[in-house]
């Protein structure tokens, strides 16, 4: 199994491994960029991936893109819809790429490719590559690459096989007025068919590149840290993301974040997340809710009278699945519930409840749609034991995971790389109970500790792995990769 992909070592270690199962078979590819939020920590290399791709899901994996490292670059090296550069992937810090994390399994590809933006002169060079190993460095002279190609700049175009150069073209196309190529490759046996801005050529190729299963790597090659490429309209002929789909008849549909208002940061999760918890009670307008999509967010009831936070919310009721009841006595917690649907019928109520409560004599009221317990920092075994009393105790409810996406109080010790394994685990675990639906992450801007000021600062910045995973697993549970076609 390739690196870095879903199938980490956490989903591993729980015995859940990604489905390769009955799929339709291999379908068109594309992916055009549009409407990822390019901020850090990810910088939305996987952001919005469902509404980038159709119905997909495929993510990418940054990669060396060197001959003499494999380090894998830092995660501003390759950013979607940055805000000077929106619609496009583009690549920085000098030499660099990035893997589709799903094999192309057919004879072409084509892509919008613009070498160095602003600039049609420069020898710098824009690339893609074909290799039969998942864990290439992805630069188009290495010896794993069946098929490497670049374009300058300034239009010069070369070909190579094995880190041999097979033709080298020095002007072969001009660049559009805004420095792009528009590439077109065809593999057939031992030929390739290139064109390039309009311009055709058909070169014979040393060996035969198998196309059964190749990985695809976009890069570039700069001295120049400070210089941009860009990659737009990427279309692969038939792709395979056997590996990246939901099992059959999966029943997780729900992925978001606790307290996504803080910070501003419901329209920084809007690419990754269709459930996402807000509160409105402390007395600022619900405005706020205009930055969730139409039923992606639930509205928490505490610290208000009911009445009034109802009469907030209803000109905005489009956007809102439901409302948050935070735990208490049955009784409390039943006649929150029962006036909630009383006042909105239509909408759910979600119970959150501490995990510690979860016990023999914990009861859901009928009200109750949703439940999710509360439980930062446990074990696997832990965890996976109060998801199956919780199941015994709501029987017929459906249950959301809530894991921790930084640093809380009872576990400021926790890494980067703790955190990363954190979400591959709630992934594992929620695979393992049908009654769960939903994952809804807290954090990453409430931590606590050296990284933060507070509770409720902003500090994403300083967990981009865990960050990373976060997008990884919505892609899983939000997208589906079923490619169209």
């Amino acid at each position: 199994m390739i690196t870095r992909l879903l199938t980490v070592a956490a989903i591993v270690a729980a015995g859940v491994a990604v489905s390769g199962g009955a799929h339709a078979a291999p379908a068109p590819f594309h992916d055009n960029f549009d409407n990822a939020v390019g901020l850090e920590p990810t910088y939305g290399l996987n952001d919005n991936l469902k509404h980038r791709q159709g119905t997909g899901a495929v993510t990418y994996s940054r990669v060396s893109g060197r001959t003499d490292t494999g380090d894998v670059p830092p995660p501003s090296s390759a950013r979607a819809g940055q805000p000077k550069h929106r619609g496009k992937l583009s690549l920085h810090l000098g030499t660099t790429a990035v893997r589709l994390d799903a094999p192309s399994t057919g004879s072409s590809l084509s892509a919008s490719l613009t070498p160095v933006a602003g600039d049609r002169t420069s020898g710098d060079w824009s690339s893609i590559a074909l290799a039969r190993s998942a864990n290439s460095r992805g630069h188009v002279s290495n010896q794993d690459i069946d098929l490497g190609f670049l374009v300058r700049a300034n239009g010069g175009v070369q070909v190579l096989q094995q880190g041999k150069p097979i033709v080298t073209l020095p002007a072969f196309a001009s660049a559009k007025d805004d420095g792009s190529f528009e590439v077109t490759l065809k593999l057939a046996g031992t030929e390739l068919d290139v064109t390039v801005n309009g311009k055709r050529k058909t070169i014979t190729l040393g060996t035969e590149v198998p196309t059964e299963r190749l990985w695809v790597y976009l890069g570039r090659q700069s001295g120049n840290d400070r210089s941009v490429s860009l990659v737009d309209d990427l279309r692969i002929e038939q792709l395979n993301s056997d590996d990246l789909r939901k099992s059959p008849g999966s029943q997780l549909r729900y992925y978001g974040y606790l307290g996504a208002r803080l910070a501003g940061y419901l329209p920084v999760v809007r690419g990754r997340s269709n459930l996402n918890s807000v509160r409105i009670s402390d007395g600022d307008r619900a405005e706020v809710l205009r930055d969730c999509t139409p039923g992606g967010c639930v509205v928490e009831t505490d610290g208000e009278r009911w009445q009034v936070l109802a009469e907030k919310v209803r000109p905005h009721l489009g956007r809102v699945a439901g409302f948050v009841v935070r735990g208490g006595t049955f009784a409390d917690v039943e006649s929150a519930a029962q006036q909630i649907k009383n006042t909105f019928p239509a909408e759910k109520v979600m119970l959150i409840e501490a995990g510690v409560r979860v016990d023999d004599d914990f009861h859901v009221p009928a009200a109750v749609d949703w439940v999710g317990f509360e439980e930062y920092c446990a074990g696997y075994d832990e965890l996976e034991a109060r998801m199956t009393k919780l199941e015994e105790r709501a029987p017929g409810k459906e249950l959301f995971l809530l894991p921790e996406g930084a640093p809380q109080t009872a576990c400021a010790d926790k890494t980067d790389a703790d955190l990363e394994s954190t979400q591959y685990l709630y992934l594992a675990l929620a695979r393992q109970h049908p009654a769960f639906v939903g994952i809804m992450v807290f954090g990453p801007w409430t931590g606590v500790g050296p990284a933060a000021t507070g509770p409720g600062t902003p500090v994403p910045s300083k967990f981009p792995r865990a960050t990373e995973a976060q997008e990884r697993v919505a892609a899983l549970v939000l997208g589906d990769a079923r490619l169209l076609g």
